[in-house]
């Protein structure tokens, strides 16, 4: 499936399986049906799973059930363990894995993560924190965060810091701020000459570029703060909100998924997810410019 997309240059197409992705994933890993050989298995970038998060419940949208999460204890564990196996030598050698859950099973599924890719290849537990839009409990604390389990197969992959957008209350932003032009750019017109710490970025664009700036050539971007391992500015999405909401039970935020994706990916990379529910993992890579594949056994998920 390509949409109004160009072919690729490789002949890629991205893929919409409906099926069950534990059968999928044995067939990327076979390497043996004509659409995938030799294109799949060992050259997946990222994989991103939001699976079920055992709630013994139904979900259902517009009246329909959507899919059933009644997998529950041993039989949940065991039910991500087989397909987590075959996920790991689908990725590539600098590939990595996100796993999205919360509190429920989260902390059994990391004893899975260790076993198959083994501690030393564990990189972050993100703590996604948002305010949802339902009632306040009575007898606990109010339950608003999932966890993203986060490894890399082997070798170090590449990543991309990501950034806040409050620049304007970084040091830099409060100590050059006479210097910025266009929000957040010191340029080659103006810049902090007597300032050494600047200067240093200046020497460096110098070396990278082989010669002095131009005018118009910007210097350096301030940037916001480093995003951390607590994500607190990602919120859940608004029910009313109807310009991303699909009406899709368990929809995560696009901007969850770009985050994830730019911080683990370049463009051409391929993005696999084998619970694609509400698809928004595909639609972010498809804005992104990822190759993606994506299975899913529920109708309304398909």
């Amino acid at each position: 499936f390509n949409g109004k997309r160009e072919q690729w240059k490789d002949g890629w197409k991205n893929i919409i399986a409906f099926g069950d992705n534990l059968q999928f994933l044995k067939t990327i890993y076979e390497n043996k049906d004509p659409l995938i050989k030799n294109k799949v298995k060992g050259k997946v970038k990222l994989i991103y799973i939001d699976p079920p998060f055992a709630t013994e419940s139904d979900f259902k949208t517009e009246g329909k059930k959507a899919y059933s999460d009644k997998t529950k204890g041993a039989d949940f564990v065991e039910f991500l363990r087989r397909r987590l196996i075959i996920a790991k030598e689908i990725l590539c050698d600098d590939g990595l894995i996100a796993v999205h859950l919360d509190w429920k099973k989260g902390h059994y599924v990391k004893l899975i993560l260790d076993e198959i890719f083994g501690e030393g290849n564990f990189l972050n537990e993100i703590v996604w924190h948002f305010r949802s839009y339902q009632g306040q409990v009575k007898n606990y604390f109010p339950r608003k965060h999932n966890i993203i389990y986060w490894y890399r197969k082997n070798s170090h992959p590449y990543f991309y810091l990501q950034y806040d957008d409050d620049f304007e209350n970084t040091v830099d932003a409060e100590r050059w701020k006479k210097y910025i032009v266009n929000g957040c750019e010191i340029r080659g017109s103006k810049y902090p000459k007597s300032d050494s710490r600047f200067m240093a970025y200046y020497d460096r664009w110098v070396k990278e570029n082989g010669r002095k700036p131009d005018k118009d050539d910007i210097i350096l971007k301030i940037q916001g703060y480093v995003v951390d391992d607590v994500w607190t500015d990602i919120q859940a999405i608004d029910p009313k909100d109807k310009s991303e909401k699909n009406g899709y039970p368990t929809q995560k935020p696009e901007q969850l998924l770009r985050r994830i994706i730019e911080s683990t990916t370049n463009e051409g990379d391929i993005v696999l997810d084998f619970f694609v529910g509400s698809g928004s993992t595909m639609a972010v890579a498809e804005k992104l410019g990822r190759k993606w594949i994506t299975c899913d056994l529920g109708k309304l998920a398909y």
